[in-house]
């Protein structure tokens, strides 16, 4: 984890990021980078999240469309991850969409959710689920405040259920470039 945050520290500069985004809940601490192409139509993510109960982390990197139908803006695209889960570990593929709907110039509702089968994860894993429903609060022109209900879940080959990373209530800090 502290080589990920690093590494994303690093690379958090205006030139190659459009917002770095800090998220907490009551056992899991995350950090993500976003950055758009120069005409906004596409986007990268990377990211890492650390659930400290468990001493555990998921680390991810998506590559996404952006678009915006009237006042409905989103994204929609595919998301790898790789879970080292204290024993289980692998990659896989999540698909998934991230929606943004403004009510105001100061608040928004957002949802996302993001679902990979068993048939795109490997080694130990065999399913992954991401989801978040809220509210996001812009704080000054480049700050904004978002907070919600989130689940991210990963299912573990030969384990019986889901090995739920996070589930519950959360907030995160989004510093726009």
């Amino acid at each position: 984890m502290k080589k990920a945050l690093f590494l994303l520290a690093a690379l958090a500069t205006p030139a190659l990021a459009n917002d770095l985004s800090f998220r907490f809940s009551d056992d899991v601490a995350g950090l993500s980078l976003n950055a758009n192409s120069p005409d906004g139509k596409a986007s990268v993510e990377i990211g890492a999240n650390h659930n400290e109960d468990d001493d555990v982390e998921i680390y991810n990197a998506g590559f996404y469309a952006n678009g915006q139908r009237g006042r409905l803006q989103g994204r929609v695209g595919v998301k790898g991850f790789y879970a080292d889960l204290d024993g289980f570990e692998g990659p896989g593929l999540a698909f998934g969409v991230d929606l943004k709907m403004p009510t105001s110039d100061l608040f928004s509702l957002v949802a996302a959710y993001y679902y990979g089968p068993s048939s795109t994860s490997f080694d130990d894993m065999d399913g992954y689920r991401d989801w978040k429903i809220g509210a996001q609060l812009m704080l000054f022109e480049n700050s904004a405040l978002e907070f919600g209900l989130s689940d991210i879940e990963v299912q573990v080959e030969d384990v019986r259920g889901d090995y739920d990373f996070q589930d519950g209530a959360y907030v995160e800090l989004k510093l726009l470039f």
